[in-house]
């Protein structure tokens, strides 16, 4: 610092530095964390935990996806996917306060400083990708704007021509960056960007400078847009090729999107239109509930089929009130409304304001986004977020040239840093809750039930004969106790396998779901013994499917294991080949309640010799002599791992055992002799009917 001036070069250095620090605070102490499912398995399939590494991802564009690949096969211990989205979070931050001090030392040094505090928790705590793509995509059109190439005073001979390339070429990258990140982001911050082109357009109208116009303002998005459209092709002609699994992927996701992502219709009003689809009441439940891992049933077709059929909704004039009312409690609008009033109020009775559009247009362009999701569904709150951090930079970035032009020079001495402590306390001030309390609460991945849900993953992850299906909201990075900075061990999610989602029949899933010789997630619950379900409350929705599916089976559930507070069930099924054994036998001996009576407990033995019996499973079969209906139940050989779980699968590495466990909801009666009860073992399909002596009651 000279005699306490500071030059606009030093200004740009000491707000790299405050950012820096910034983004440290910000991972220390506010306890970053994955904002959404998406995020969790996008960072997944990056590291590898679905098997190996690939560049093909359903919503990022696979040029983006080339580069995570090559930072995962170089240094393969590090998480990349949350370091370079950080990078490129901080580069476009950084880019626009540097455009802005270059502009306006003081006022824009301010407004970065406010800036990079307002963004701190929605880009850097609340970790997301559509959110990342926004920032990337305003920040590539804050710096080919020509409202800061061409100020009052010109440029240095030489070198401002220089920079201004500088500030194209990086512009128009981070703008391609941002539409591989999240095109459907790119399309809005367009949209909101489109005020900053038109007031230079304008501009270039009244000055008569179109040439200037169409070289600097016009070329290097014409340039920008040739690349992002030319790159979408390319992946099109490429990645998308006809009868490839990506292709089917996309197209079953575009059809998954326009139905689930908007709103199933109600089956009481569409009766006959499922009923001539084929689908059931417990179909429409289903899908409500996003349970559509069944490929047979929940295509593209059906999806679109049903969009057809499905009316139009009224425009809900109730959720735009909503969302004003929300918006007007964000405090990125707040932040947004506060310096457009500050702007308003400065130059108030002082003739003609310029930068009227570039200000205004922003607030035009955020209502008609919103006026569209509105029509079709609720906003998500991703969306407004991502929509409101490109709604501040573009309005305070149109803001800047009247700011500054009243109060730059003003602020000397003691006042710039004392407006610059009082900018960045009423943004802390109105983000508390984001950037104060979070330091005084633990990190939710370091809770019980994140723990736990993380000792779920991590043990049964371990276990690659066995595969296990999930509900559709247990697998974020929070629930799994993970942090954003820690990678997923390598082939950390073959075996594990969610109901719904968009992920449902990408080819990381469906290749993983081969190598257990299944094609169905869901109707391969009934079909294979390594299917083993958690959450009870969706076992009803799941037996109701496979029974409306296949007439006239009877599917029963049982528990099988527990780890922590999560229970492990398995579900039940026909089994073909079902032979009555020659000489093997087994015996049930024991039996008692459990969990406050909510199950019965059977234990026998089996006598078989441990190689015989490798790799098989054991079942209780049960038929009514009364009426002839039969009930088979999973059960477990009593082989304890180094977990404390018992044994699906015979494993001989463990310490042998003849002895049988069989835990299934209470019975409405005893096994007495109303019931020809037999043990089962089972290899592959084929299941073996021992000779069973029931020996339960004296």
């Amino acid at each position: 610092m000279d005699r306490g001036k500071h030059s606009g070069r030093q200004m740009q250095c000491l707000f790299l530095i405050f950012h820096a620090l910034v983004v440290v605070y910000a991972a220390v102490f506010l306890h970053p964390f994955y904002g959404s499912n998406d995020e969790f398995t996008l960072a997944a399939i990056a590291s590898g935990a679905y098997g190996e590494y690939t560049q093909y991802f359903i919503y990022l564009h696979s040029g983006f996806g080339w580069i995570l690949k090559l930072f995962y096969s170089l240094v393969p211990a590090v998480n990349w996917y949350t370091l370079i989205m950080y990078g490129l979070i901080f580069v476009s931050l950084s880019a626009v306060g540097w455009i802005w001090i270059g502009r306006s030392p003081r006022v824009g040094g301010i407004l970065a400083v406010m800036l990079v505090l307002a963004c701190a928790q929605p880009l850097y705590v609340e970790f997301q990708y559509t959110k990342t793509a926004a920032a990337v995509t305003a920040a590539g059109y804050v710096l080919l704007s020509g409202v800061f190439r061409r100020g009052t005073e010109a440029p240095a001979a030489g070198t401002g021509s220089g920079r201004v390339r500088i500030s194209e070429a990086m512009g128009v990258l981070l703008l391609l960056l941002g539409s591989w990140i999240r095109f459907h982001a790119f399309g809005m911050v367009s949209l909101m960007a489109f005020g900053m082109w038109l007031a230079c357009a304008v501009r270039a109208w009244k000055e008569r400078n179109w040439k200037s116009f169409v070289l600097l303002d016009c070329m290097p998005c014409v340039l920008a847009f040739v690349l992002v459209f030319g790159s979408i092709l390319l992946e099109n002609m490429l990645v998308y090729s006809p009868g490839s699994r990506e292709a089917h992927y996309r197209e079953y996701d575009r059809a998954r999107q326009r139905l689930l992502d908007y709103g199933v219709p109600e089956w009481d009003e569409y009766q006959a239109d499922y009923e001539a689809l084929g689908l059931s009441r417990t179909d429409c439940i289903n899908l409500e509930n996003w349970l559509i891992a069944d490929h047979d049933r929940y295509t593209a077709e059906v999806f679109r089929s049903i969009v057809d059929f499905r009316k139009d909704r009224p425009f809900q004039w109730e959720y735009l009130a909503d969302y004003l009312v929300i918006l007007g409690k964000k405090p990125l609008f707040l932040l947004g409304a506060l310096v457009t009033l500050i702007w308003l109020l400065t130059f108030s009775g002082v003739g003609r304001k310029r930068g009227r559009i570039a200000v205004c247009y922003p607030y035009v362009a955020l209502l008609g986004i919103y006026l569209y999701f509105i029509k079709i569904y609720r906003v998500l709150p991703i969306v407004v977020t991502a929509c409101l951090m490109s709604f501040v930079i573009f309005v305070w970035s149109g803001a800047l040239e009247e700011l500054s032009a009243r109060w730059e020079e003003r602020l000397d001495g003691k006042r710039f840093p004392a407006a610059c402590l009082a900018g960045a306390l009423l943004t802390v001030g109105i983000c508390v809750r984001m950037l104060v309390t979070p330091v005084f609460q633990p990190p939710v991945q370091s809770s019980e039930p994140s723990q736990a849900f993380r000792g779920l993953y991590d043990t049964i992850s371990r276990k690659k004969e066995i595969y296990y299906a999930f509900d559709p909201f247990t697998n974020n990075g929070v629930e799994l106790g993970y942090s954003i900075f820690e990678k997923l061990p390598e082939d950390y999610l073959i075996n594990i396998f969610t109901l719904g989602g968009w992920e449902t029949e990408s080819p990381q899933t469906v290749m993983n779901l081969e190598a257990y010789e299944q094609k169905n997630l869901l109707t391969s619950l009934y079909q294979s013994d390594r299917a083993v379900l958690i959450s009870s409350t969706l076992m009803e929705h799941i037996m109701l499917h496979l029974q409306d599916t296949y007439d006239g089976i009877f599917i029963t559930y049982s528990k099988v294991n527990q780890v922590g507070s999560f229970d492990l069930f398995a579900l039940n099924y026909k089994m073909s080949g079902l032979k009555e054994s020659d000489g093997d036998t087994a015996v049930l001996d024991r039996t008692y309640r459990a969990e406050n009576d909510r199950y019965d407990v059977f234990e026998g033995t089996v006598n078989m010799e441990p190689e015989e019996l490798e790799g098989k499973s054991v079942f209780l079969w049960m038929e009514s002599v009364e009426s002839g209906k039969r009930r088979m139940y999973q059960g477990t050989w009593q082989q304890q791992d180094e977990d404390g779980l018992y044994s699906m699968l015979y494993d001989t590495g463990l310490a042998p055992t003849d002895q049988v466990r069989f835990m299934i909801p209470r019975l409405s009666y005893p096994l007495d002799d109303r019931y020809e009860v037999h043990v089962v073992v089972r290899d592959g399909d084929k299941g073996v009917l021992l000779k069973t002596e029931n020996n339960l009651y004296p």
